[in-house]
């Protein structure tokens, strides 16, 4: 008998209502808490649920981003379930950022997913807020941020933080879906700063959203 393949979306069930959840990559299982009791909006305590960027992220890197012996740094972590799949993909040094508020939640995730391959690299968490001069996560060679577009006037600090943290050879990813909240706005803006900003093809999402309204952008540092 043929097994059925695991799907993120469930029709019958709203996974955004439980404490935890499971998603799979290749052969592995990562279990991931949520605190969906939070009172949750547009400004306050986006990070305690796992959106489904943050899977079709994680899946991108899983799938297609070359992270072997390479260093990656999460921006507006959350959850961490990125910063999780980086390492799990091979990444050599993972850094997951966000608000203080997230930090003890990101180490928790990350706690219950240690027995997964690659978690003898430790990942790091730290606290990061965009724009900041006075706080320096260092160079990585990739950097990665999921569903932290939907505040536009953040676009510039963002931006800042990505730029100091990339190296000439470093690549970022973001995924974003296109809420109309100025999300679009944002390639613009990294042009502005400096970037070269691409839109990757839709093949490159996870199949269950190539219909959907999500977007996959890369940056690079302009020459």
């Amino acid at each position: 008998m043929e097994l059925v393949k695991w799907q993120f979306r469930n029709p019958y069930h709203d996974a955004q209502h439980d404490t935890l959840r499971t998603f799979t990559f290749g052969p592995h299982t990562v279990a991931m808490n949520q605190q969906p009791d939070q009172q949750i909006d547009l400004h306050q305590n986006t990070g305690f649920l796992i959106w489904d960027g943050a899977y079709i992220l994680s899946k991108f890197l899983y799938t297609h981003a070359p992270l072997t012996n390479r260093s990656c740094l999460e921006l507006g972590a959350g959850n961490a379930l990125v910063s999780i799949v980086a390492r799990l993909a091979g990444a050599s040094r993972v850094m997951a950022t966000d608000l203080a508020e997230y930090l003890d939640f990101i180490r928790s995730n990350v706690s219950q997913n240690k027995a997964l391959p690659g978690s003898s690299v430790e990942i790091e968490v730290q606290e990061l807020v965009w724009g900041s001069e006075g706080q320096d996560v260092g160079q990585f060679d990739v950097v990665v941020g999921s569903e932290i577009l939907y505040l536009e006037g953040l676009h510039g600090a963002l931006l800042e933080t990505v730029r100091r943290a990339m190296h000439a050879e470093s690549v970022a990813y973001f995924v974003y879906k296109d809420r109309a909240l100025g999300e679009h706005t944002f390639q613009d803006t990294a042009v502005q700063h400096g970037f070269r900003v691409k839109e990757l093809p839709r093949t490159f999402l996870d199949s269950e959203f190539q219909d959907d309204r999500y977007h996959l952008l890369r940056l690079q540092l302009s020459e």
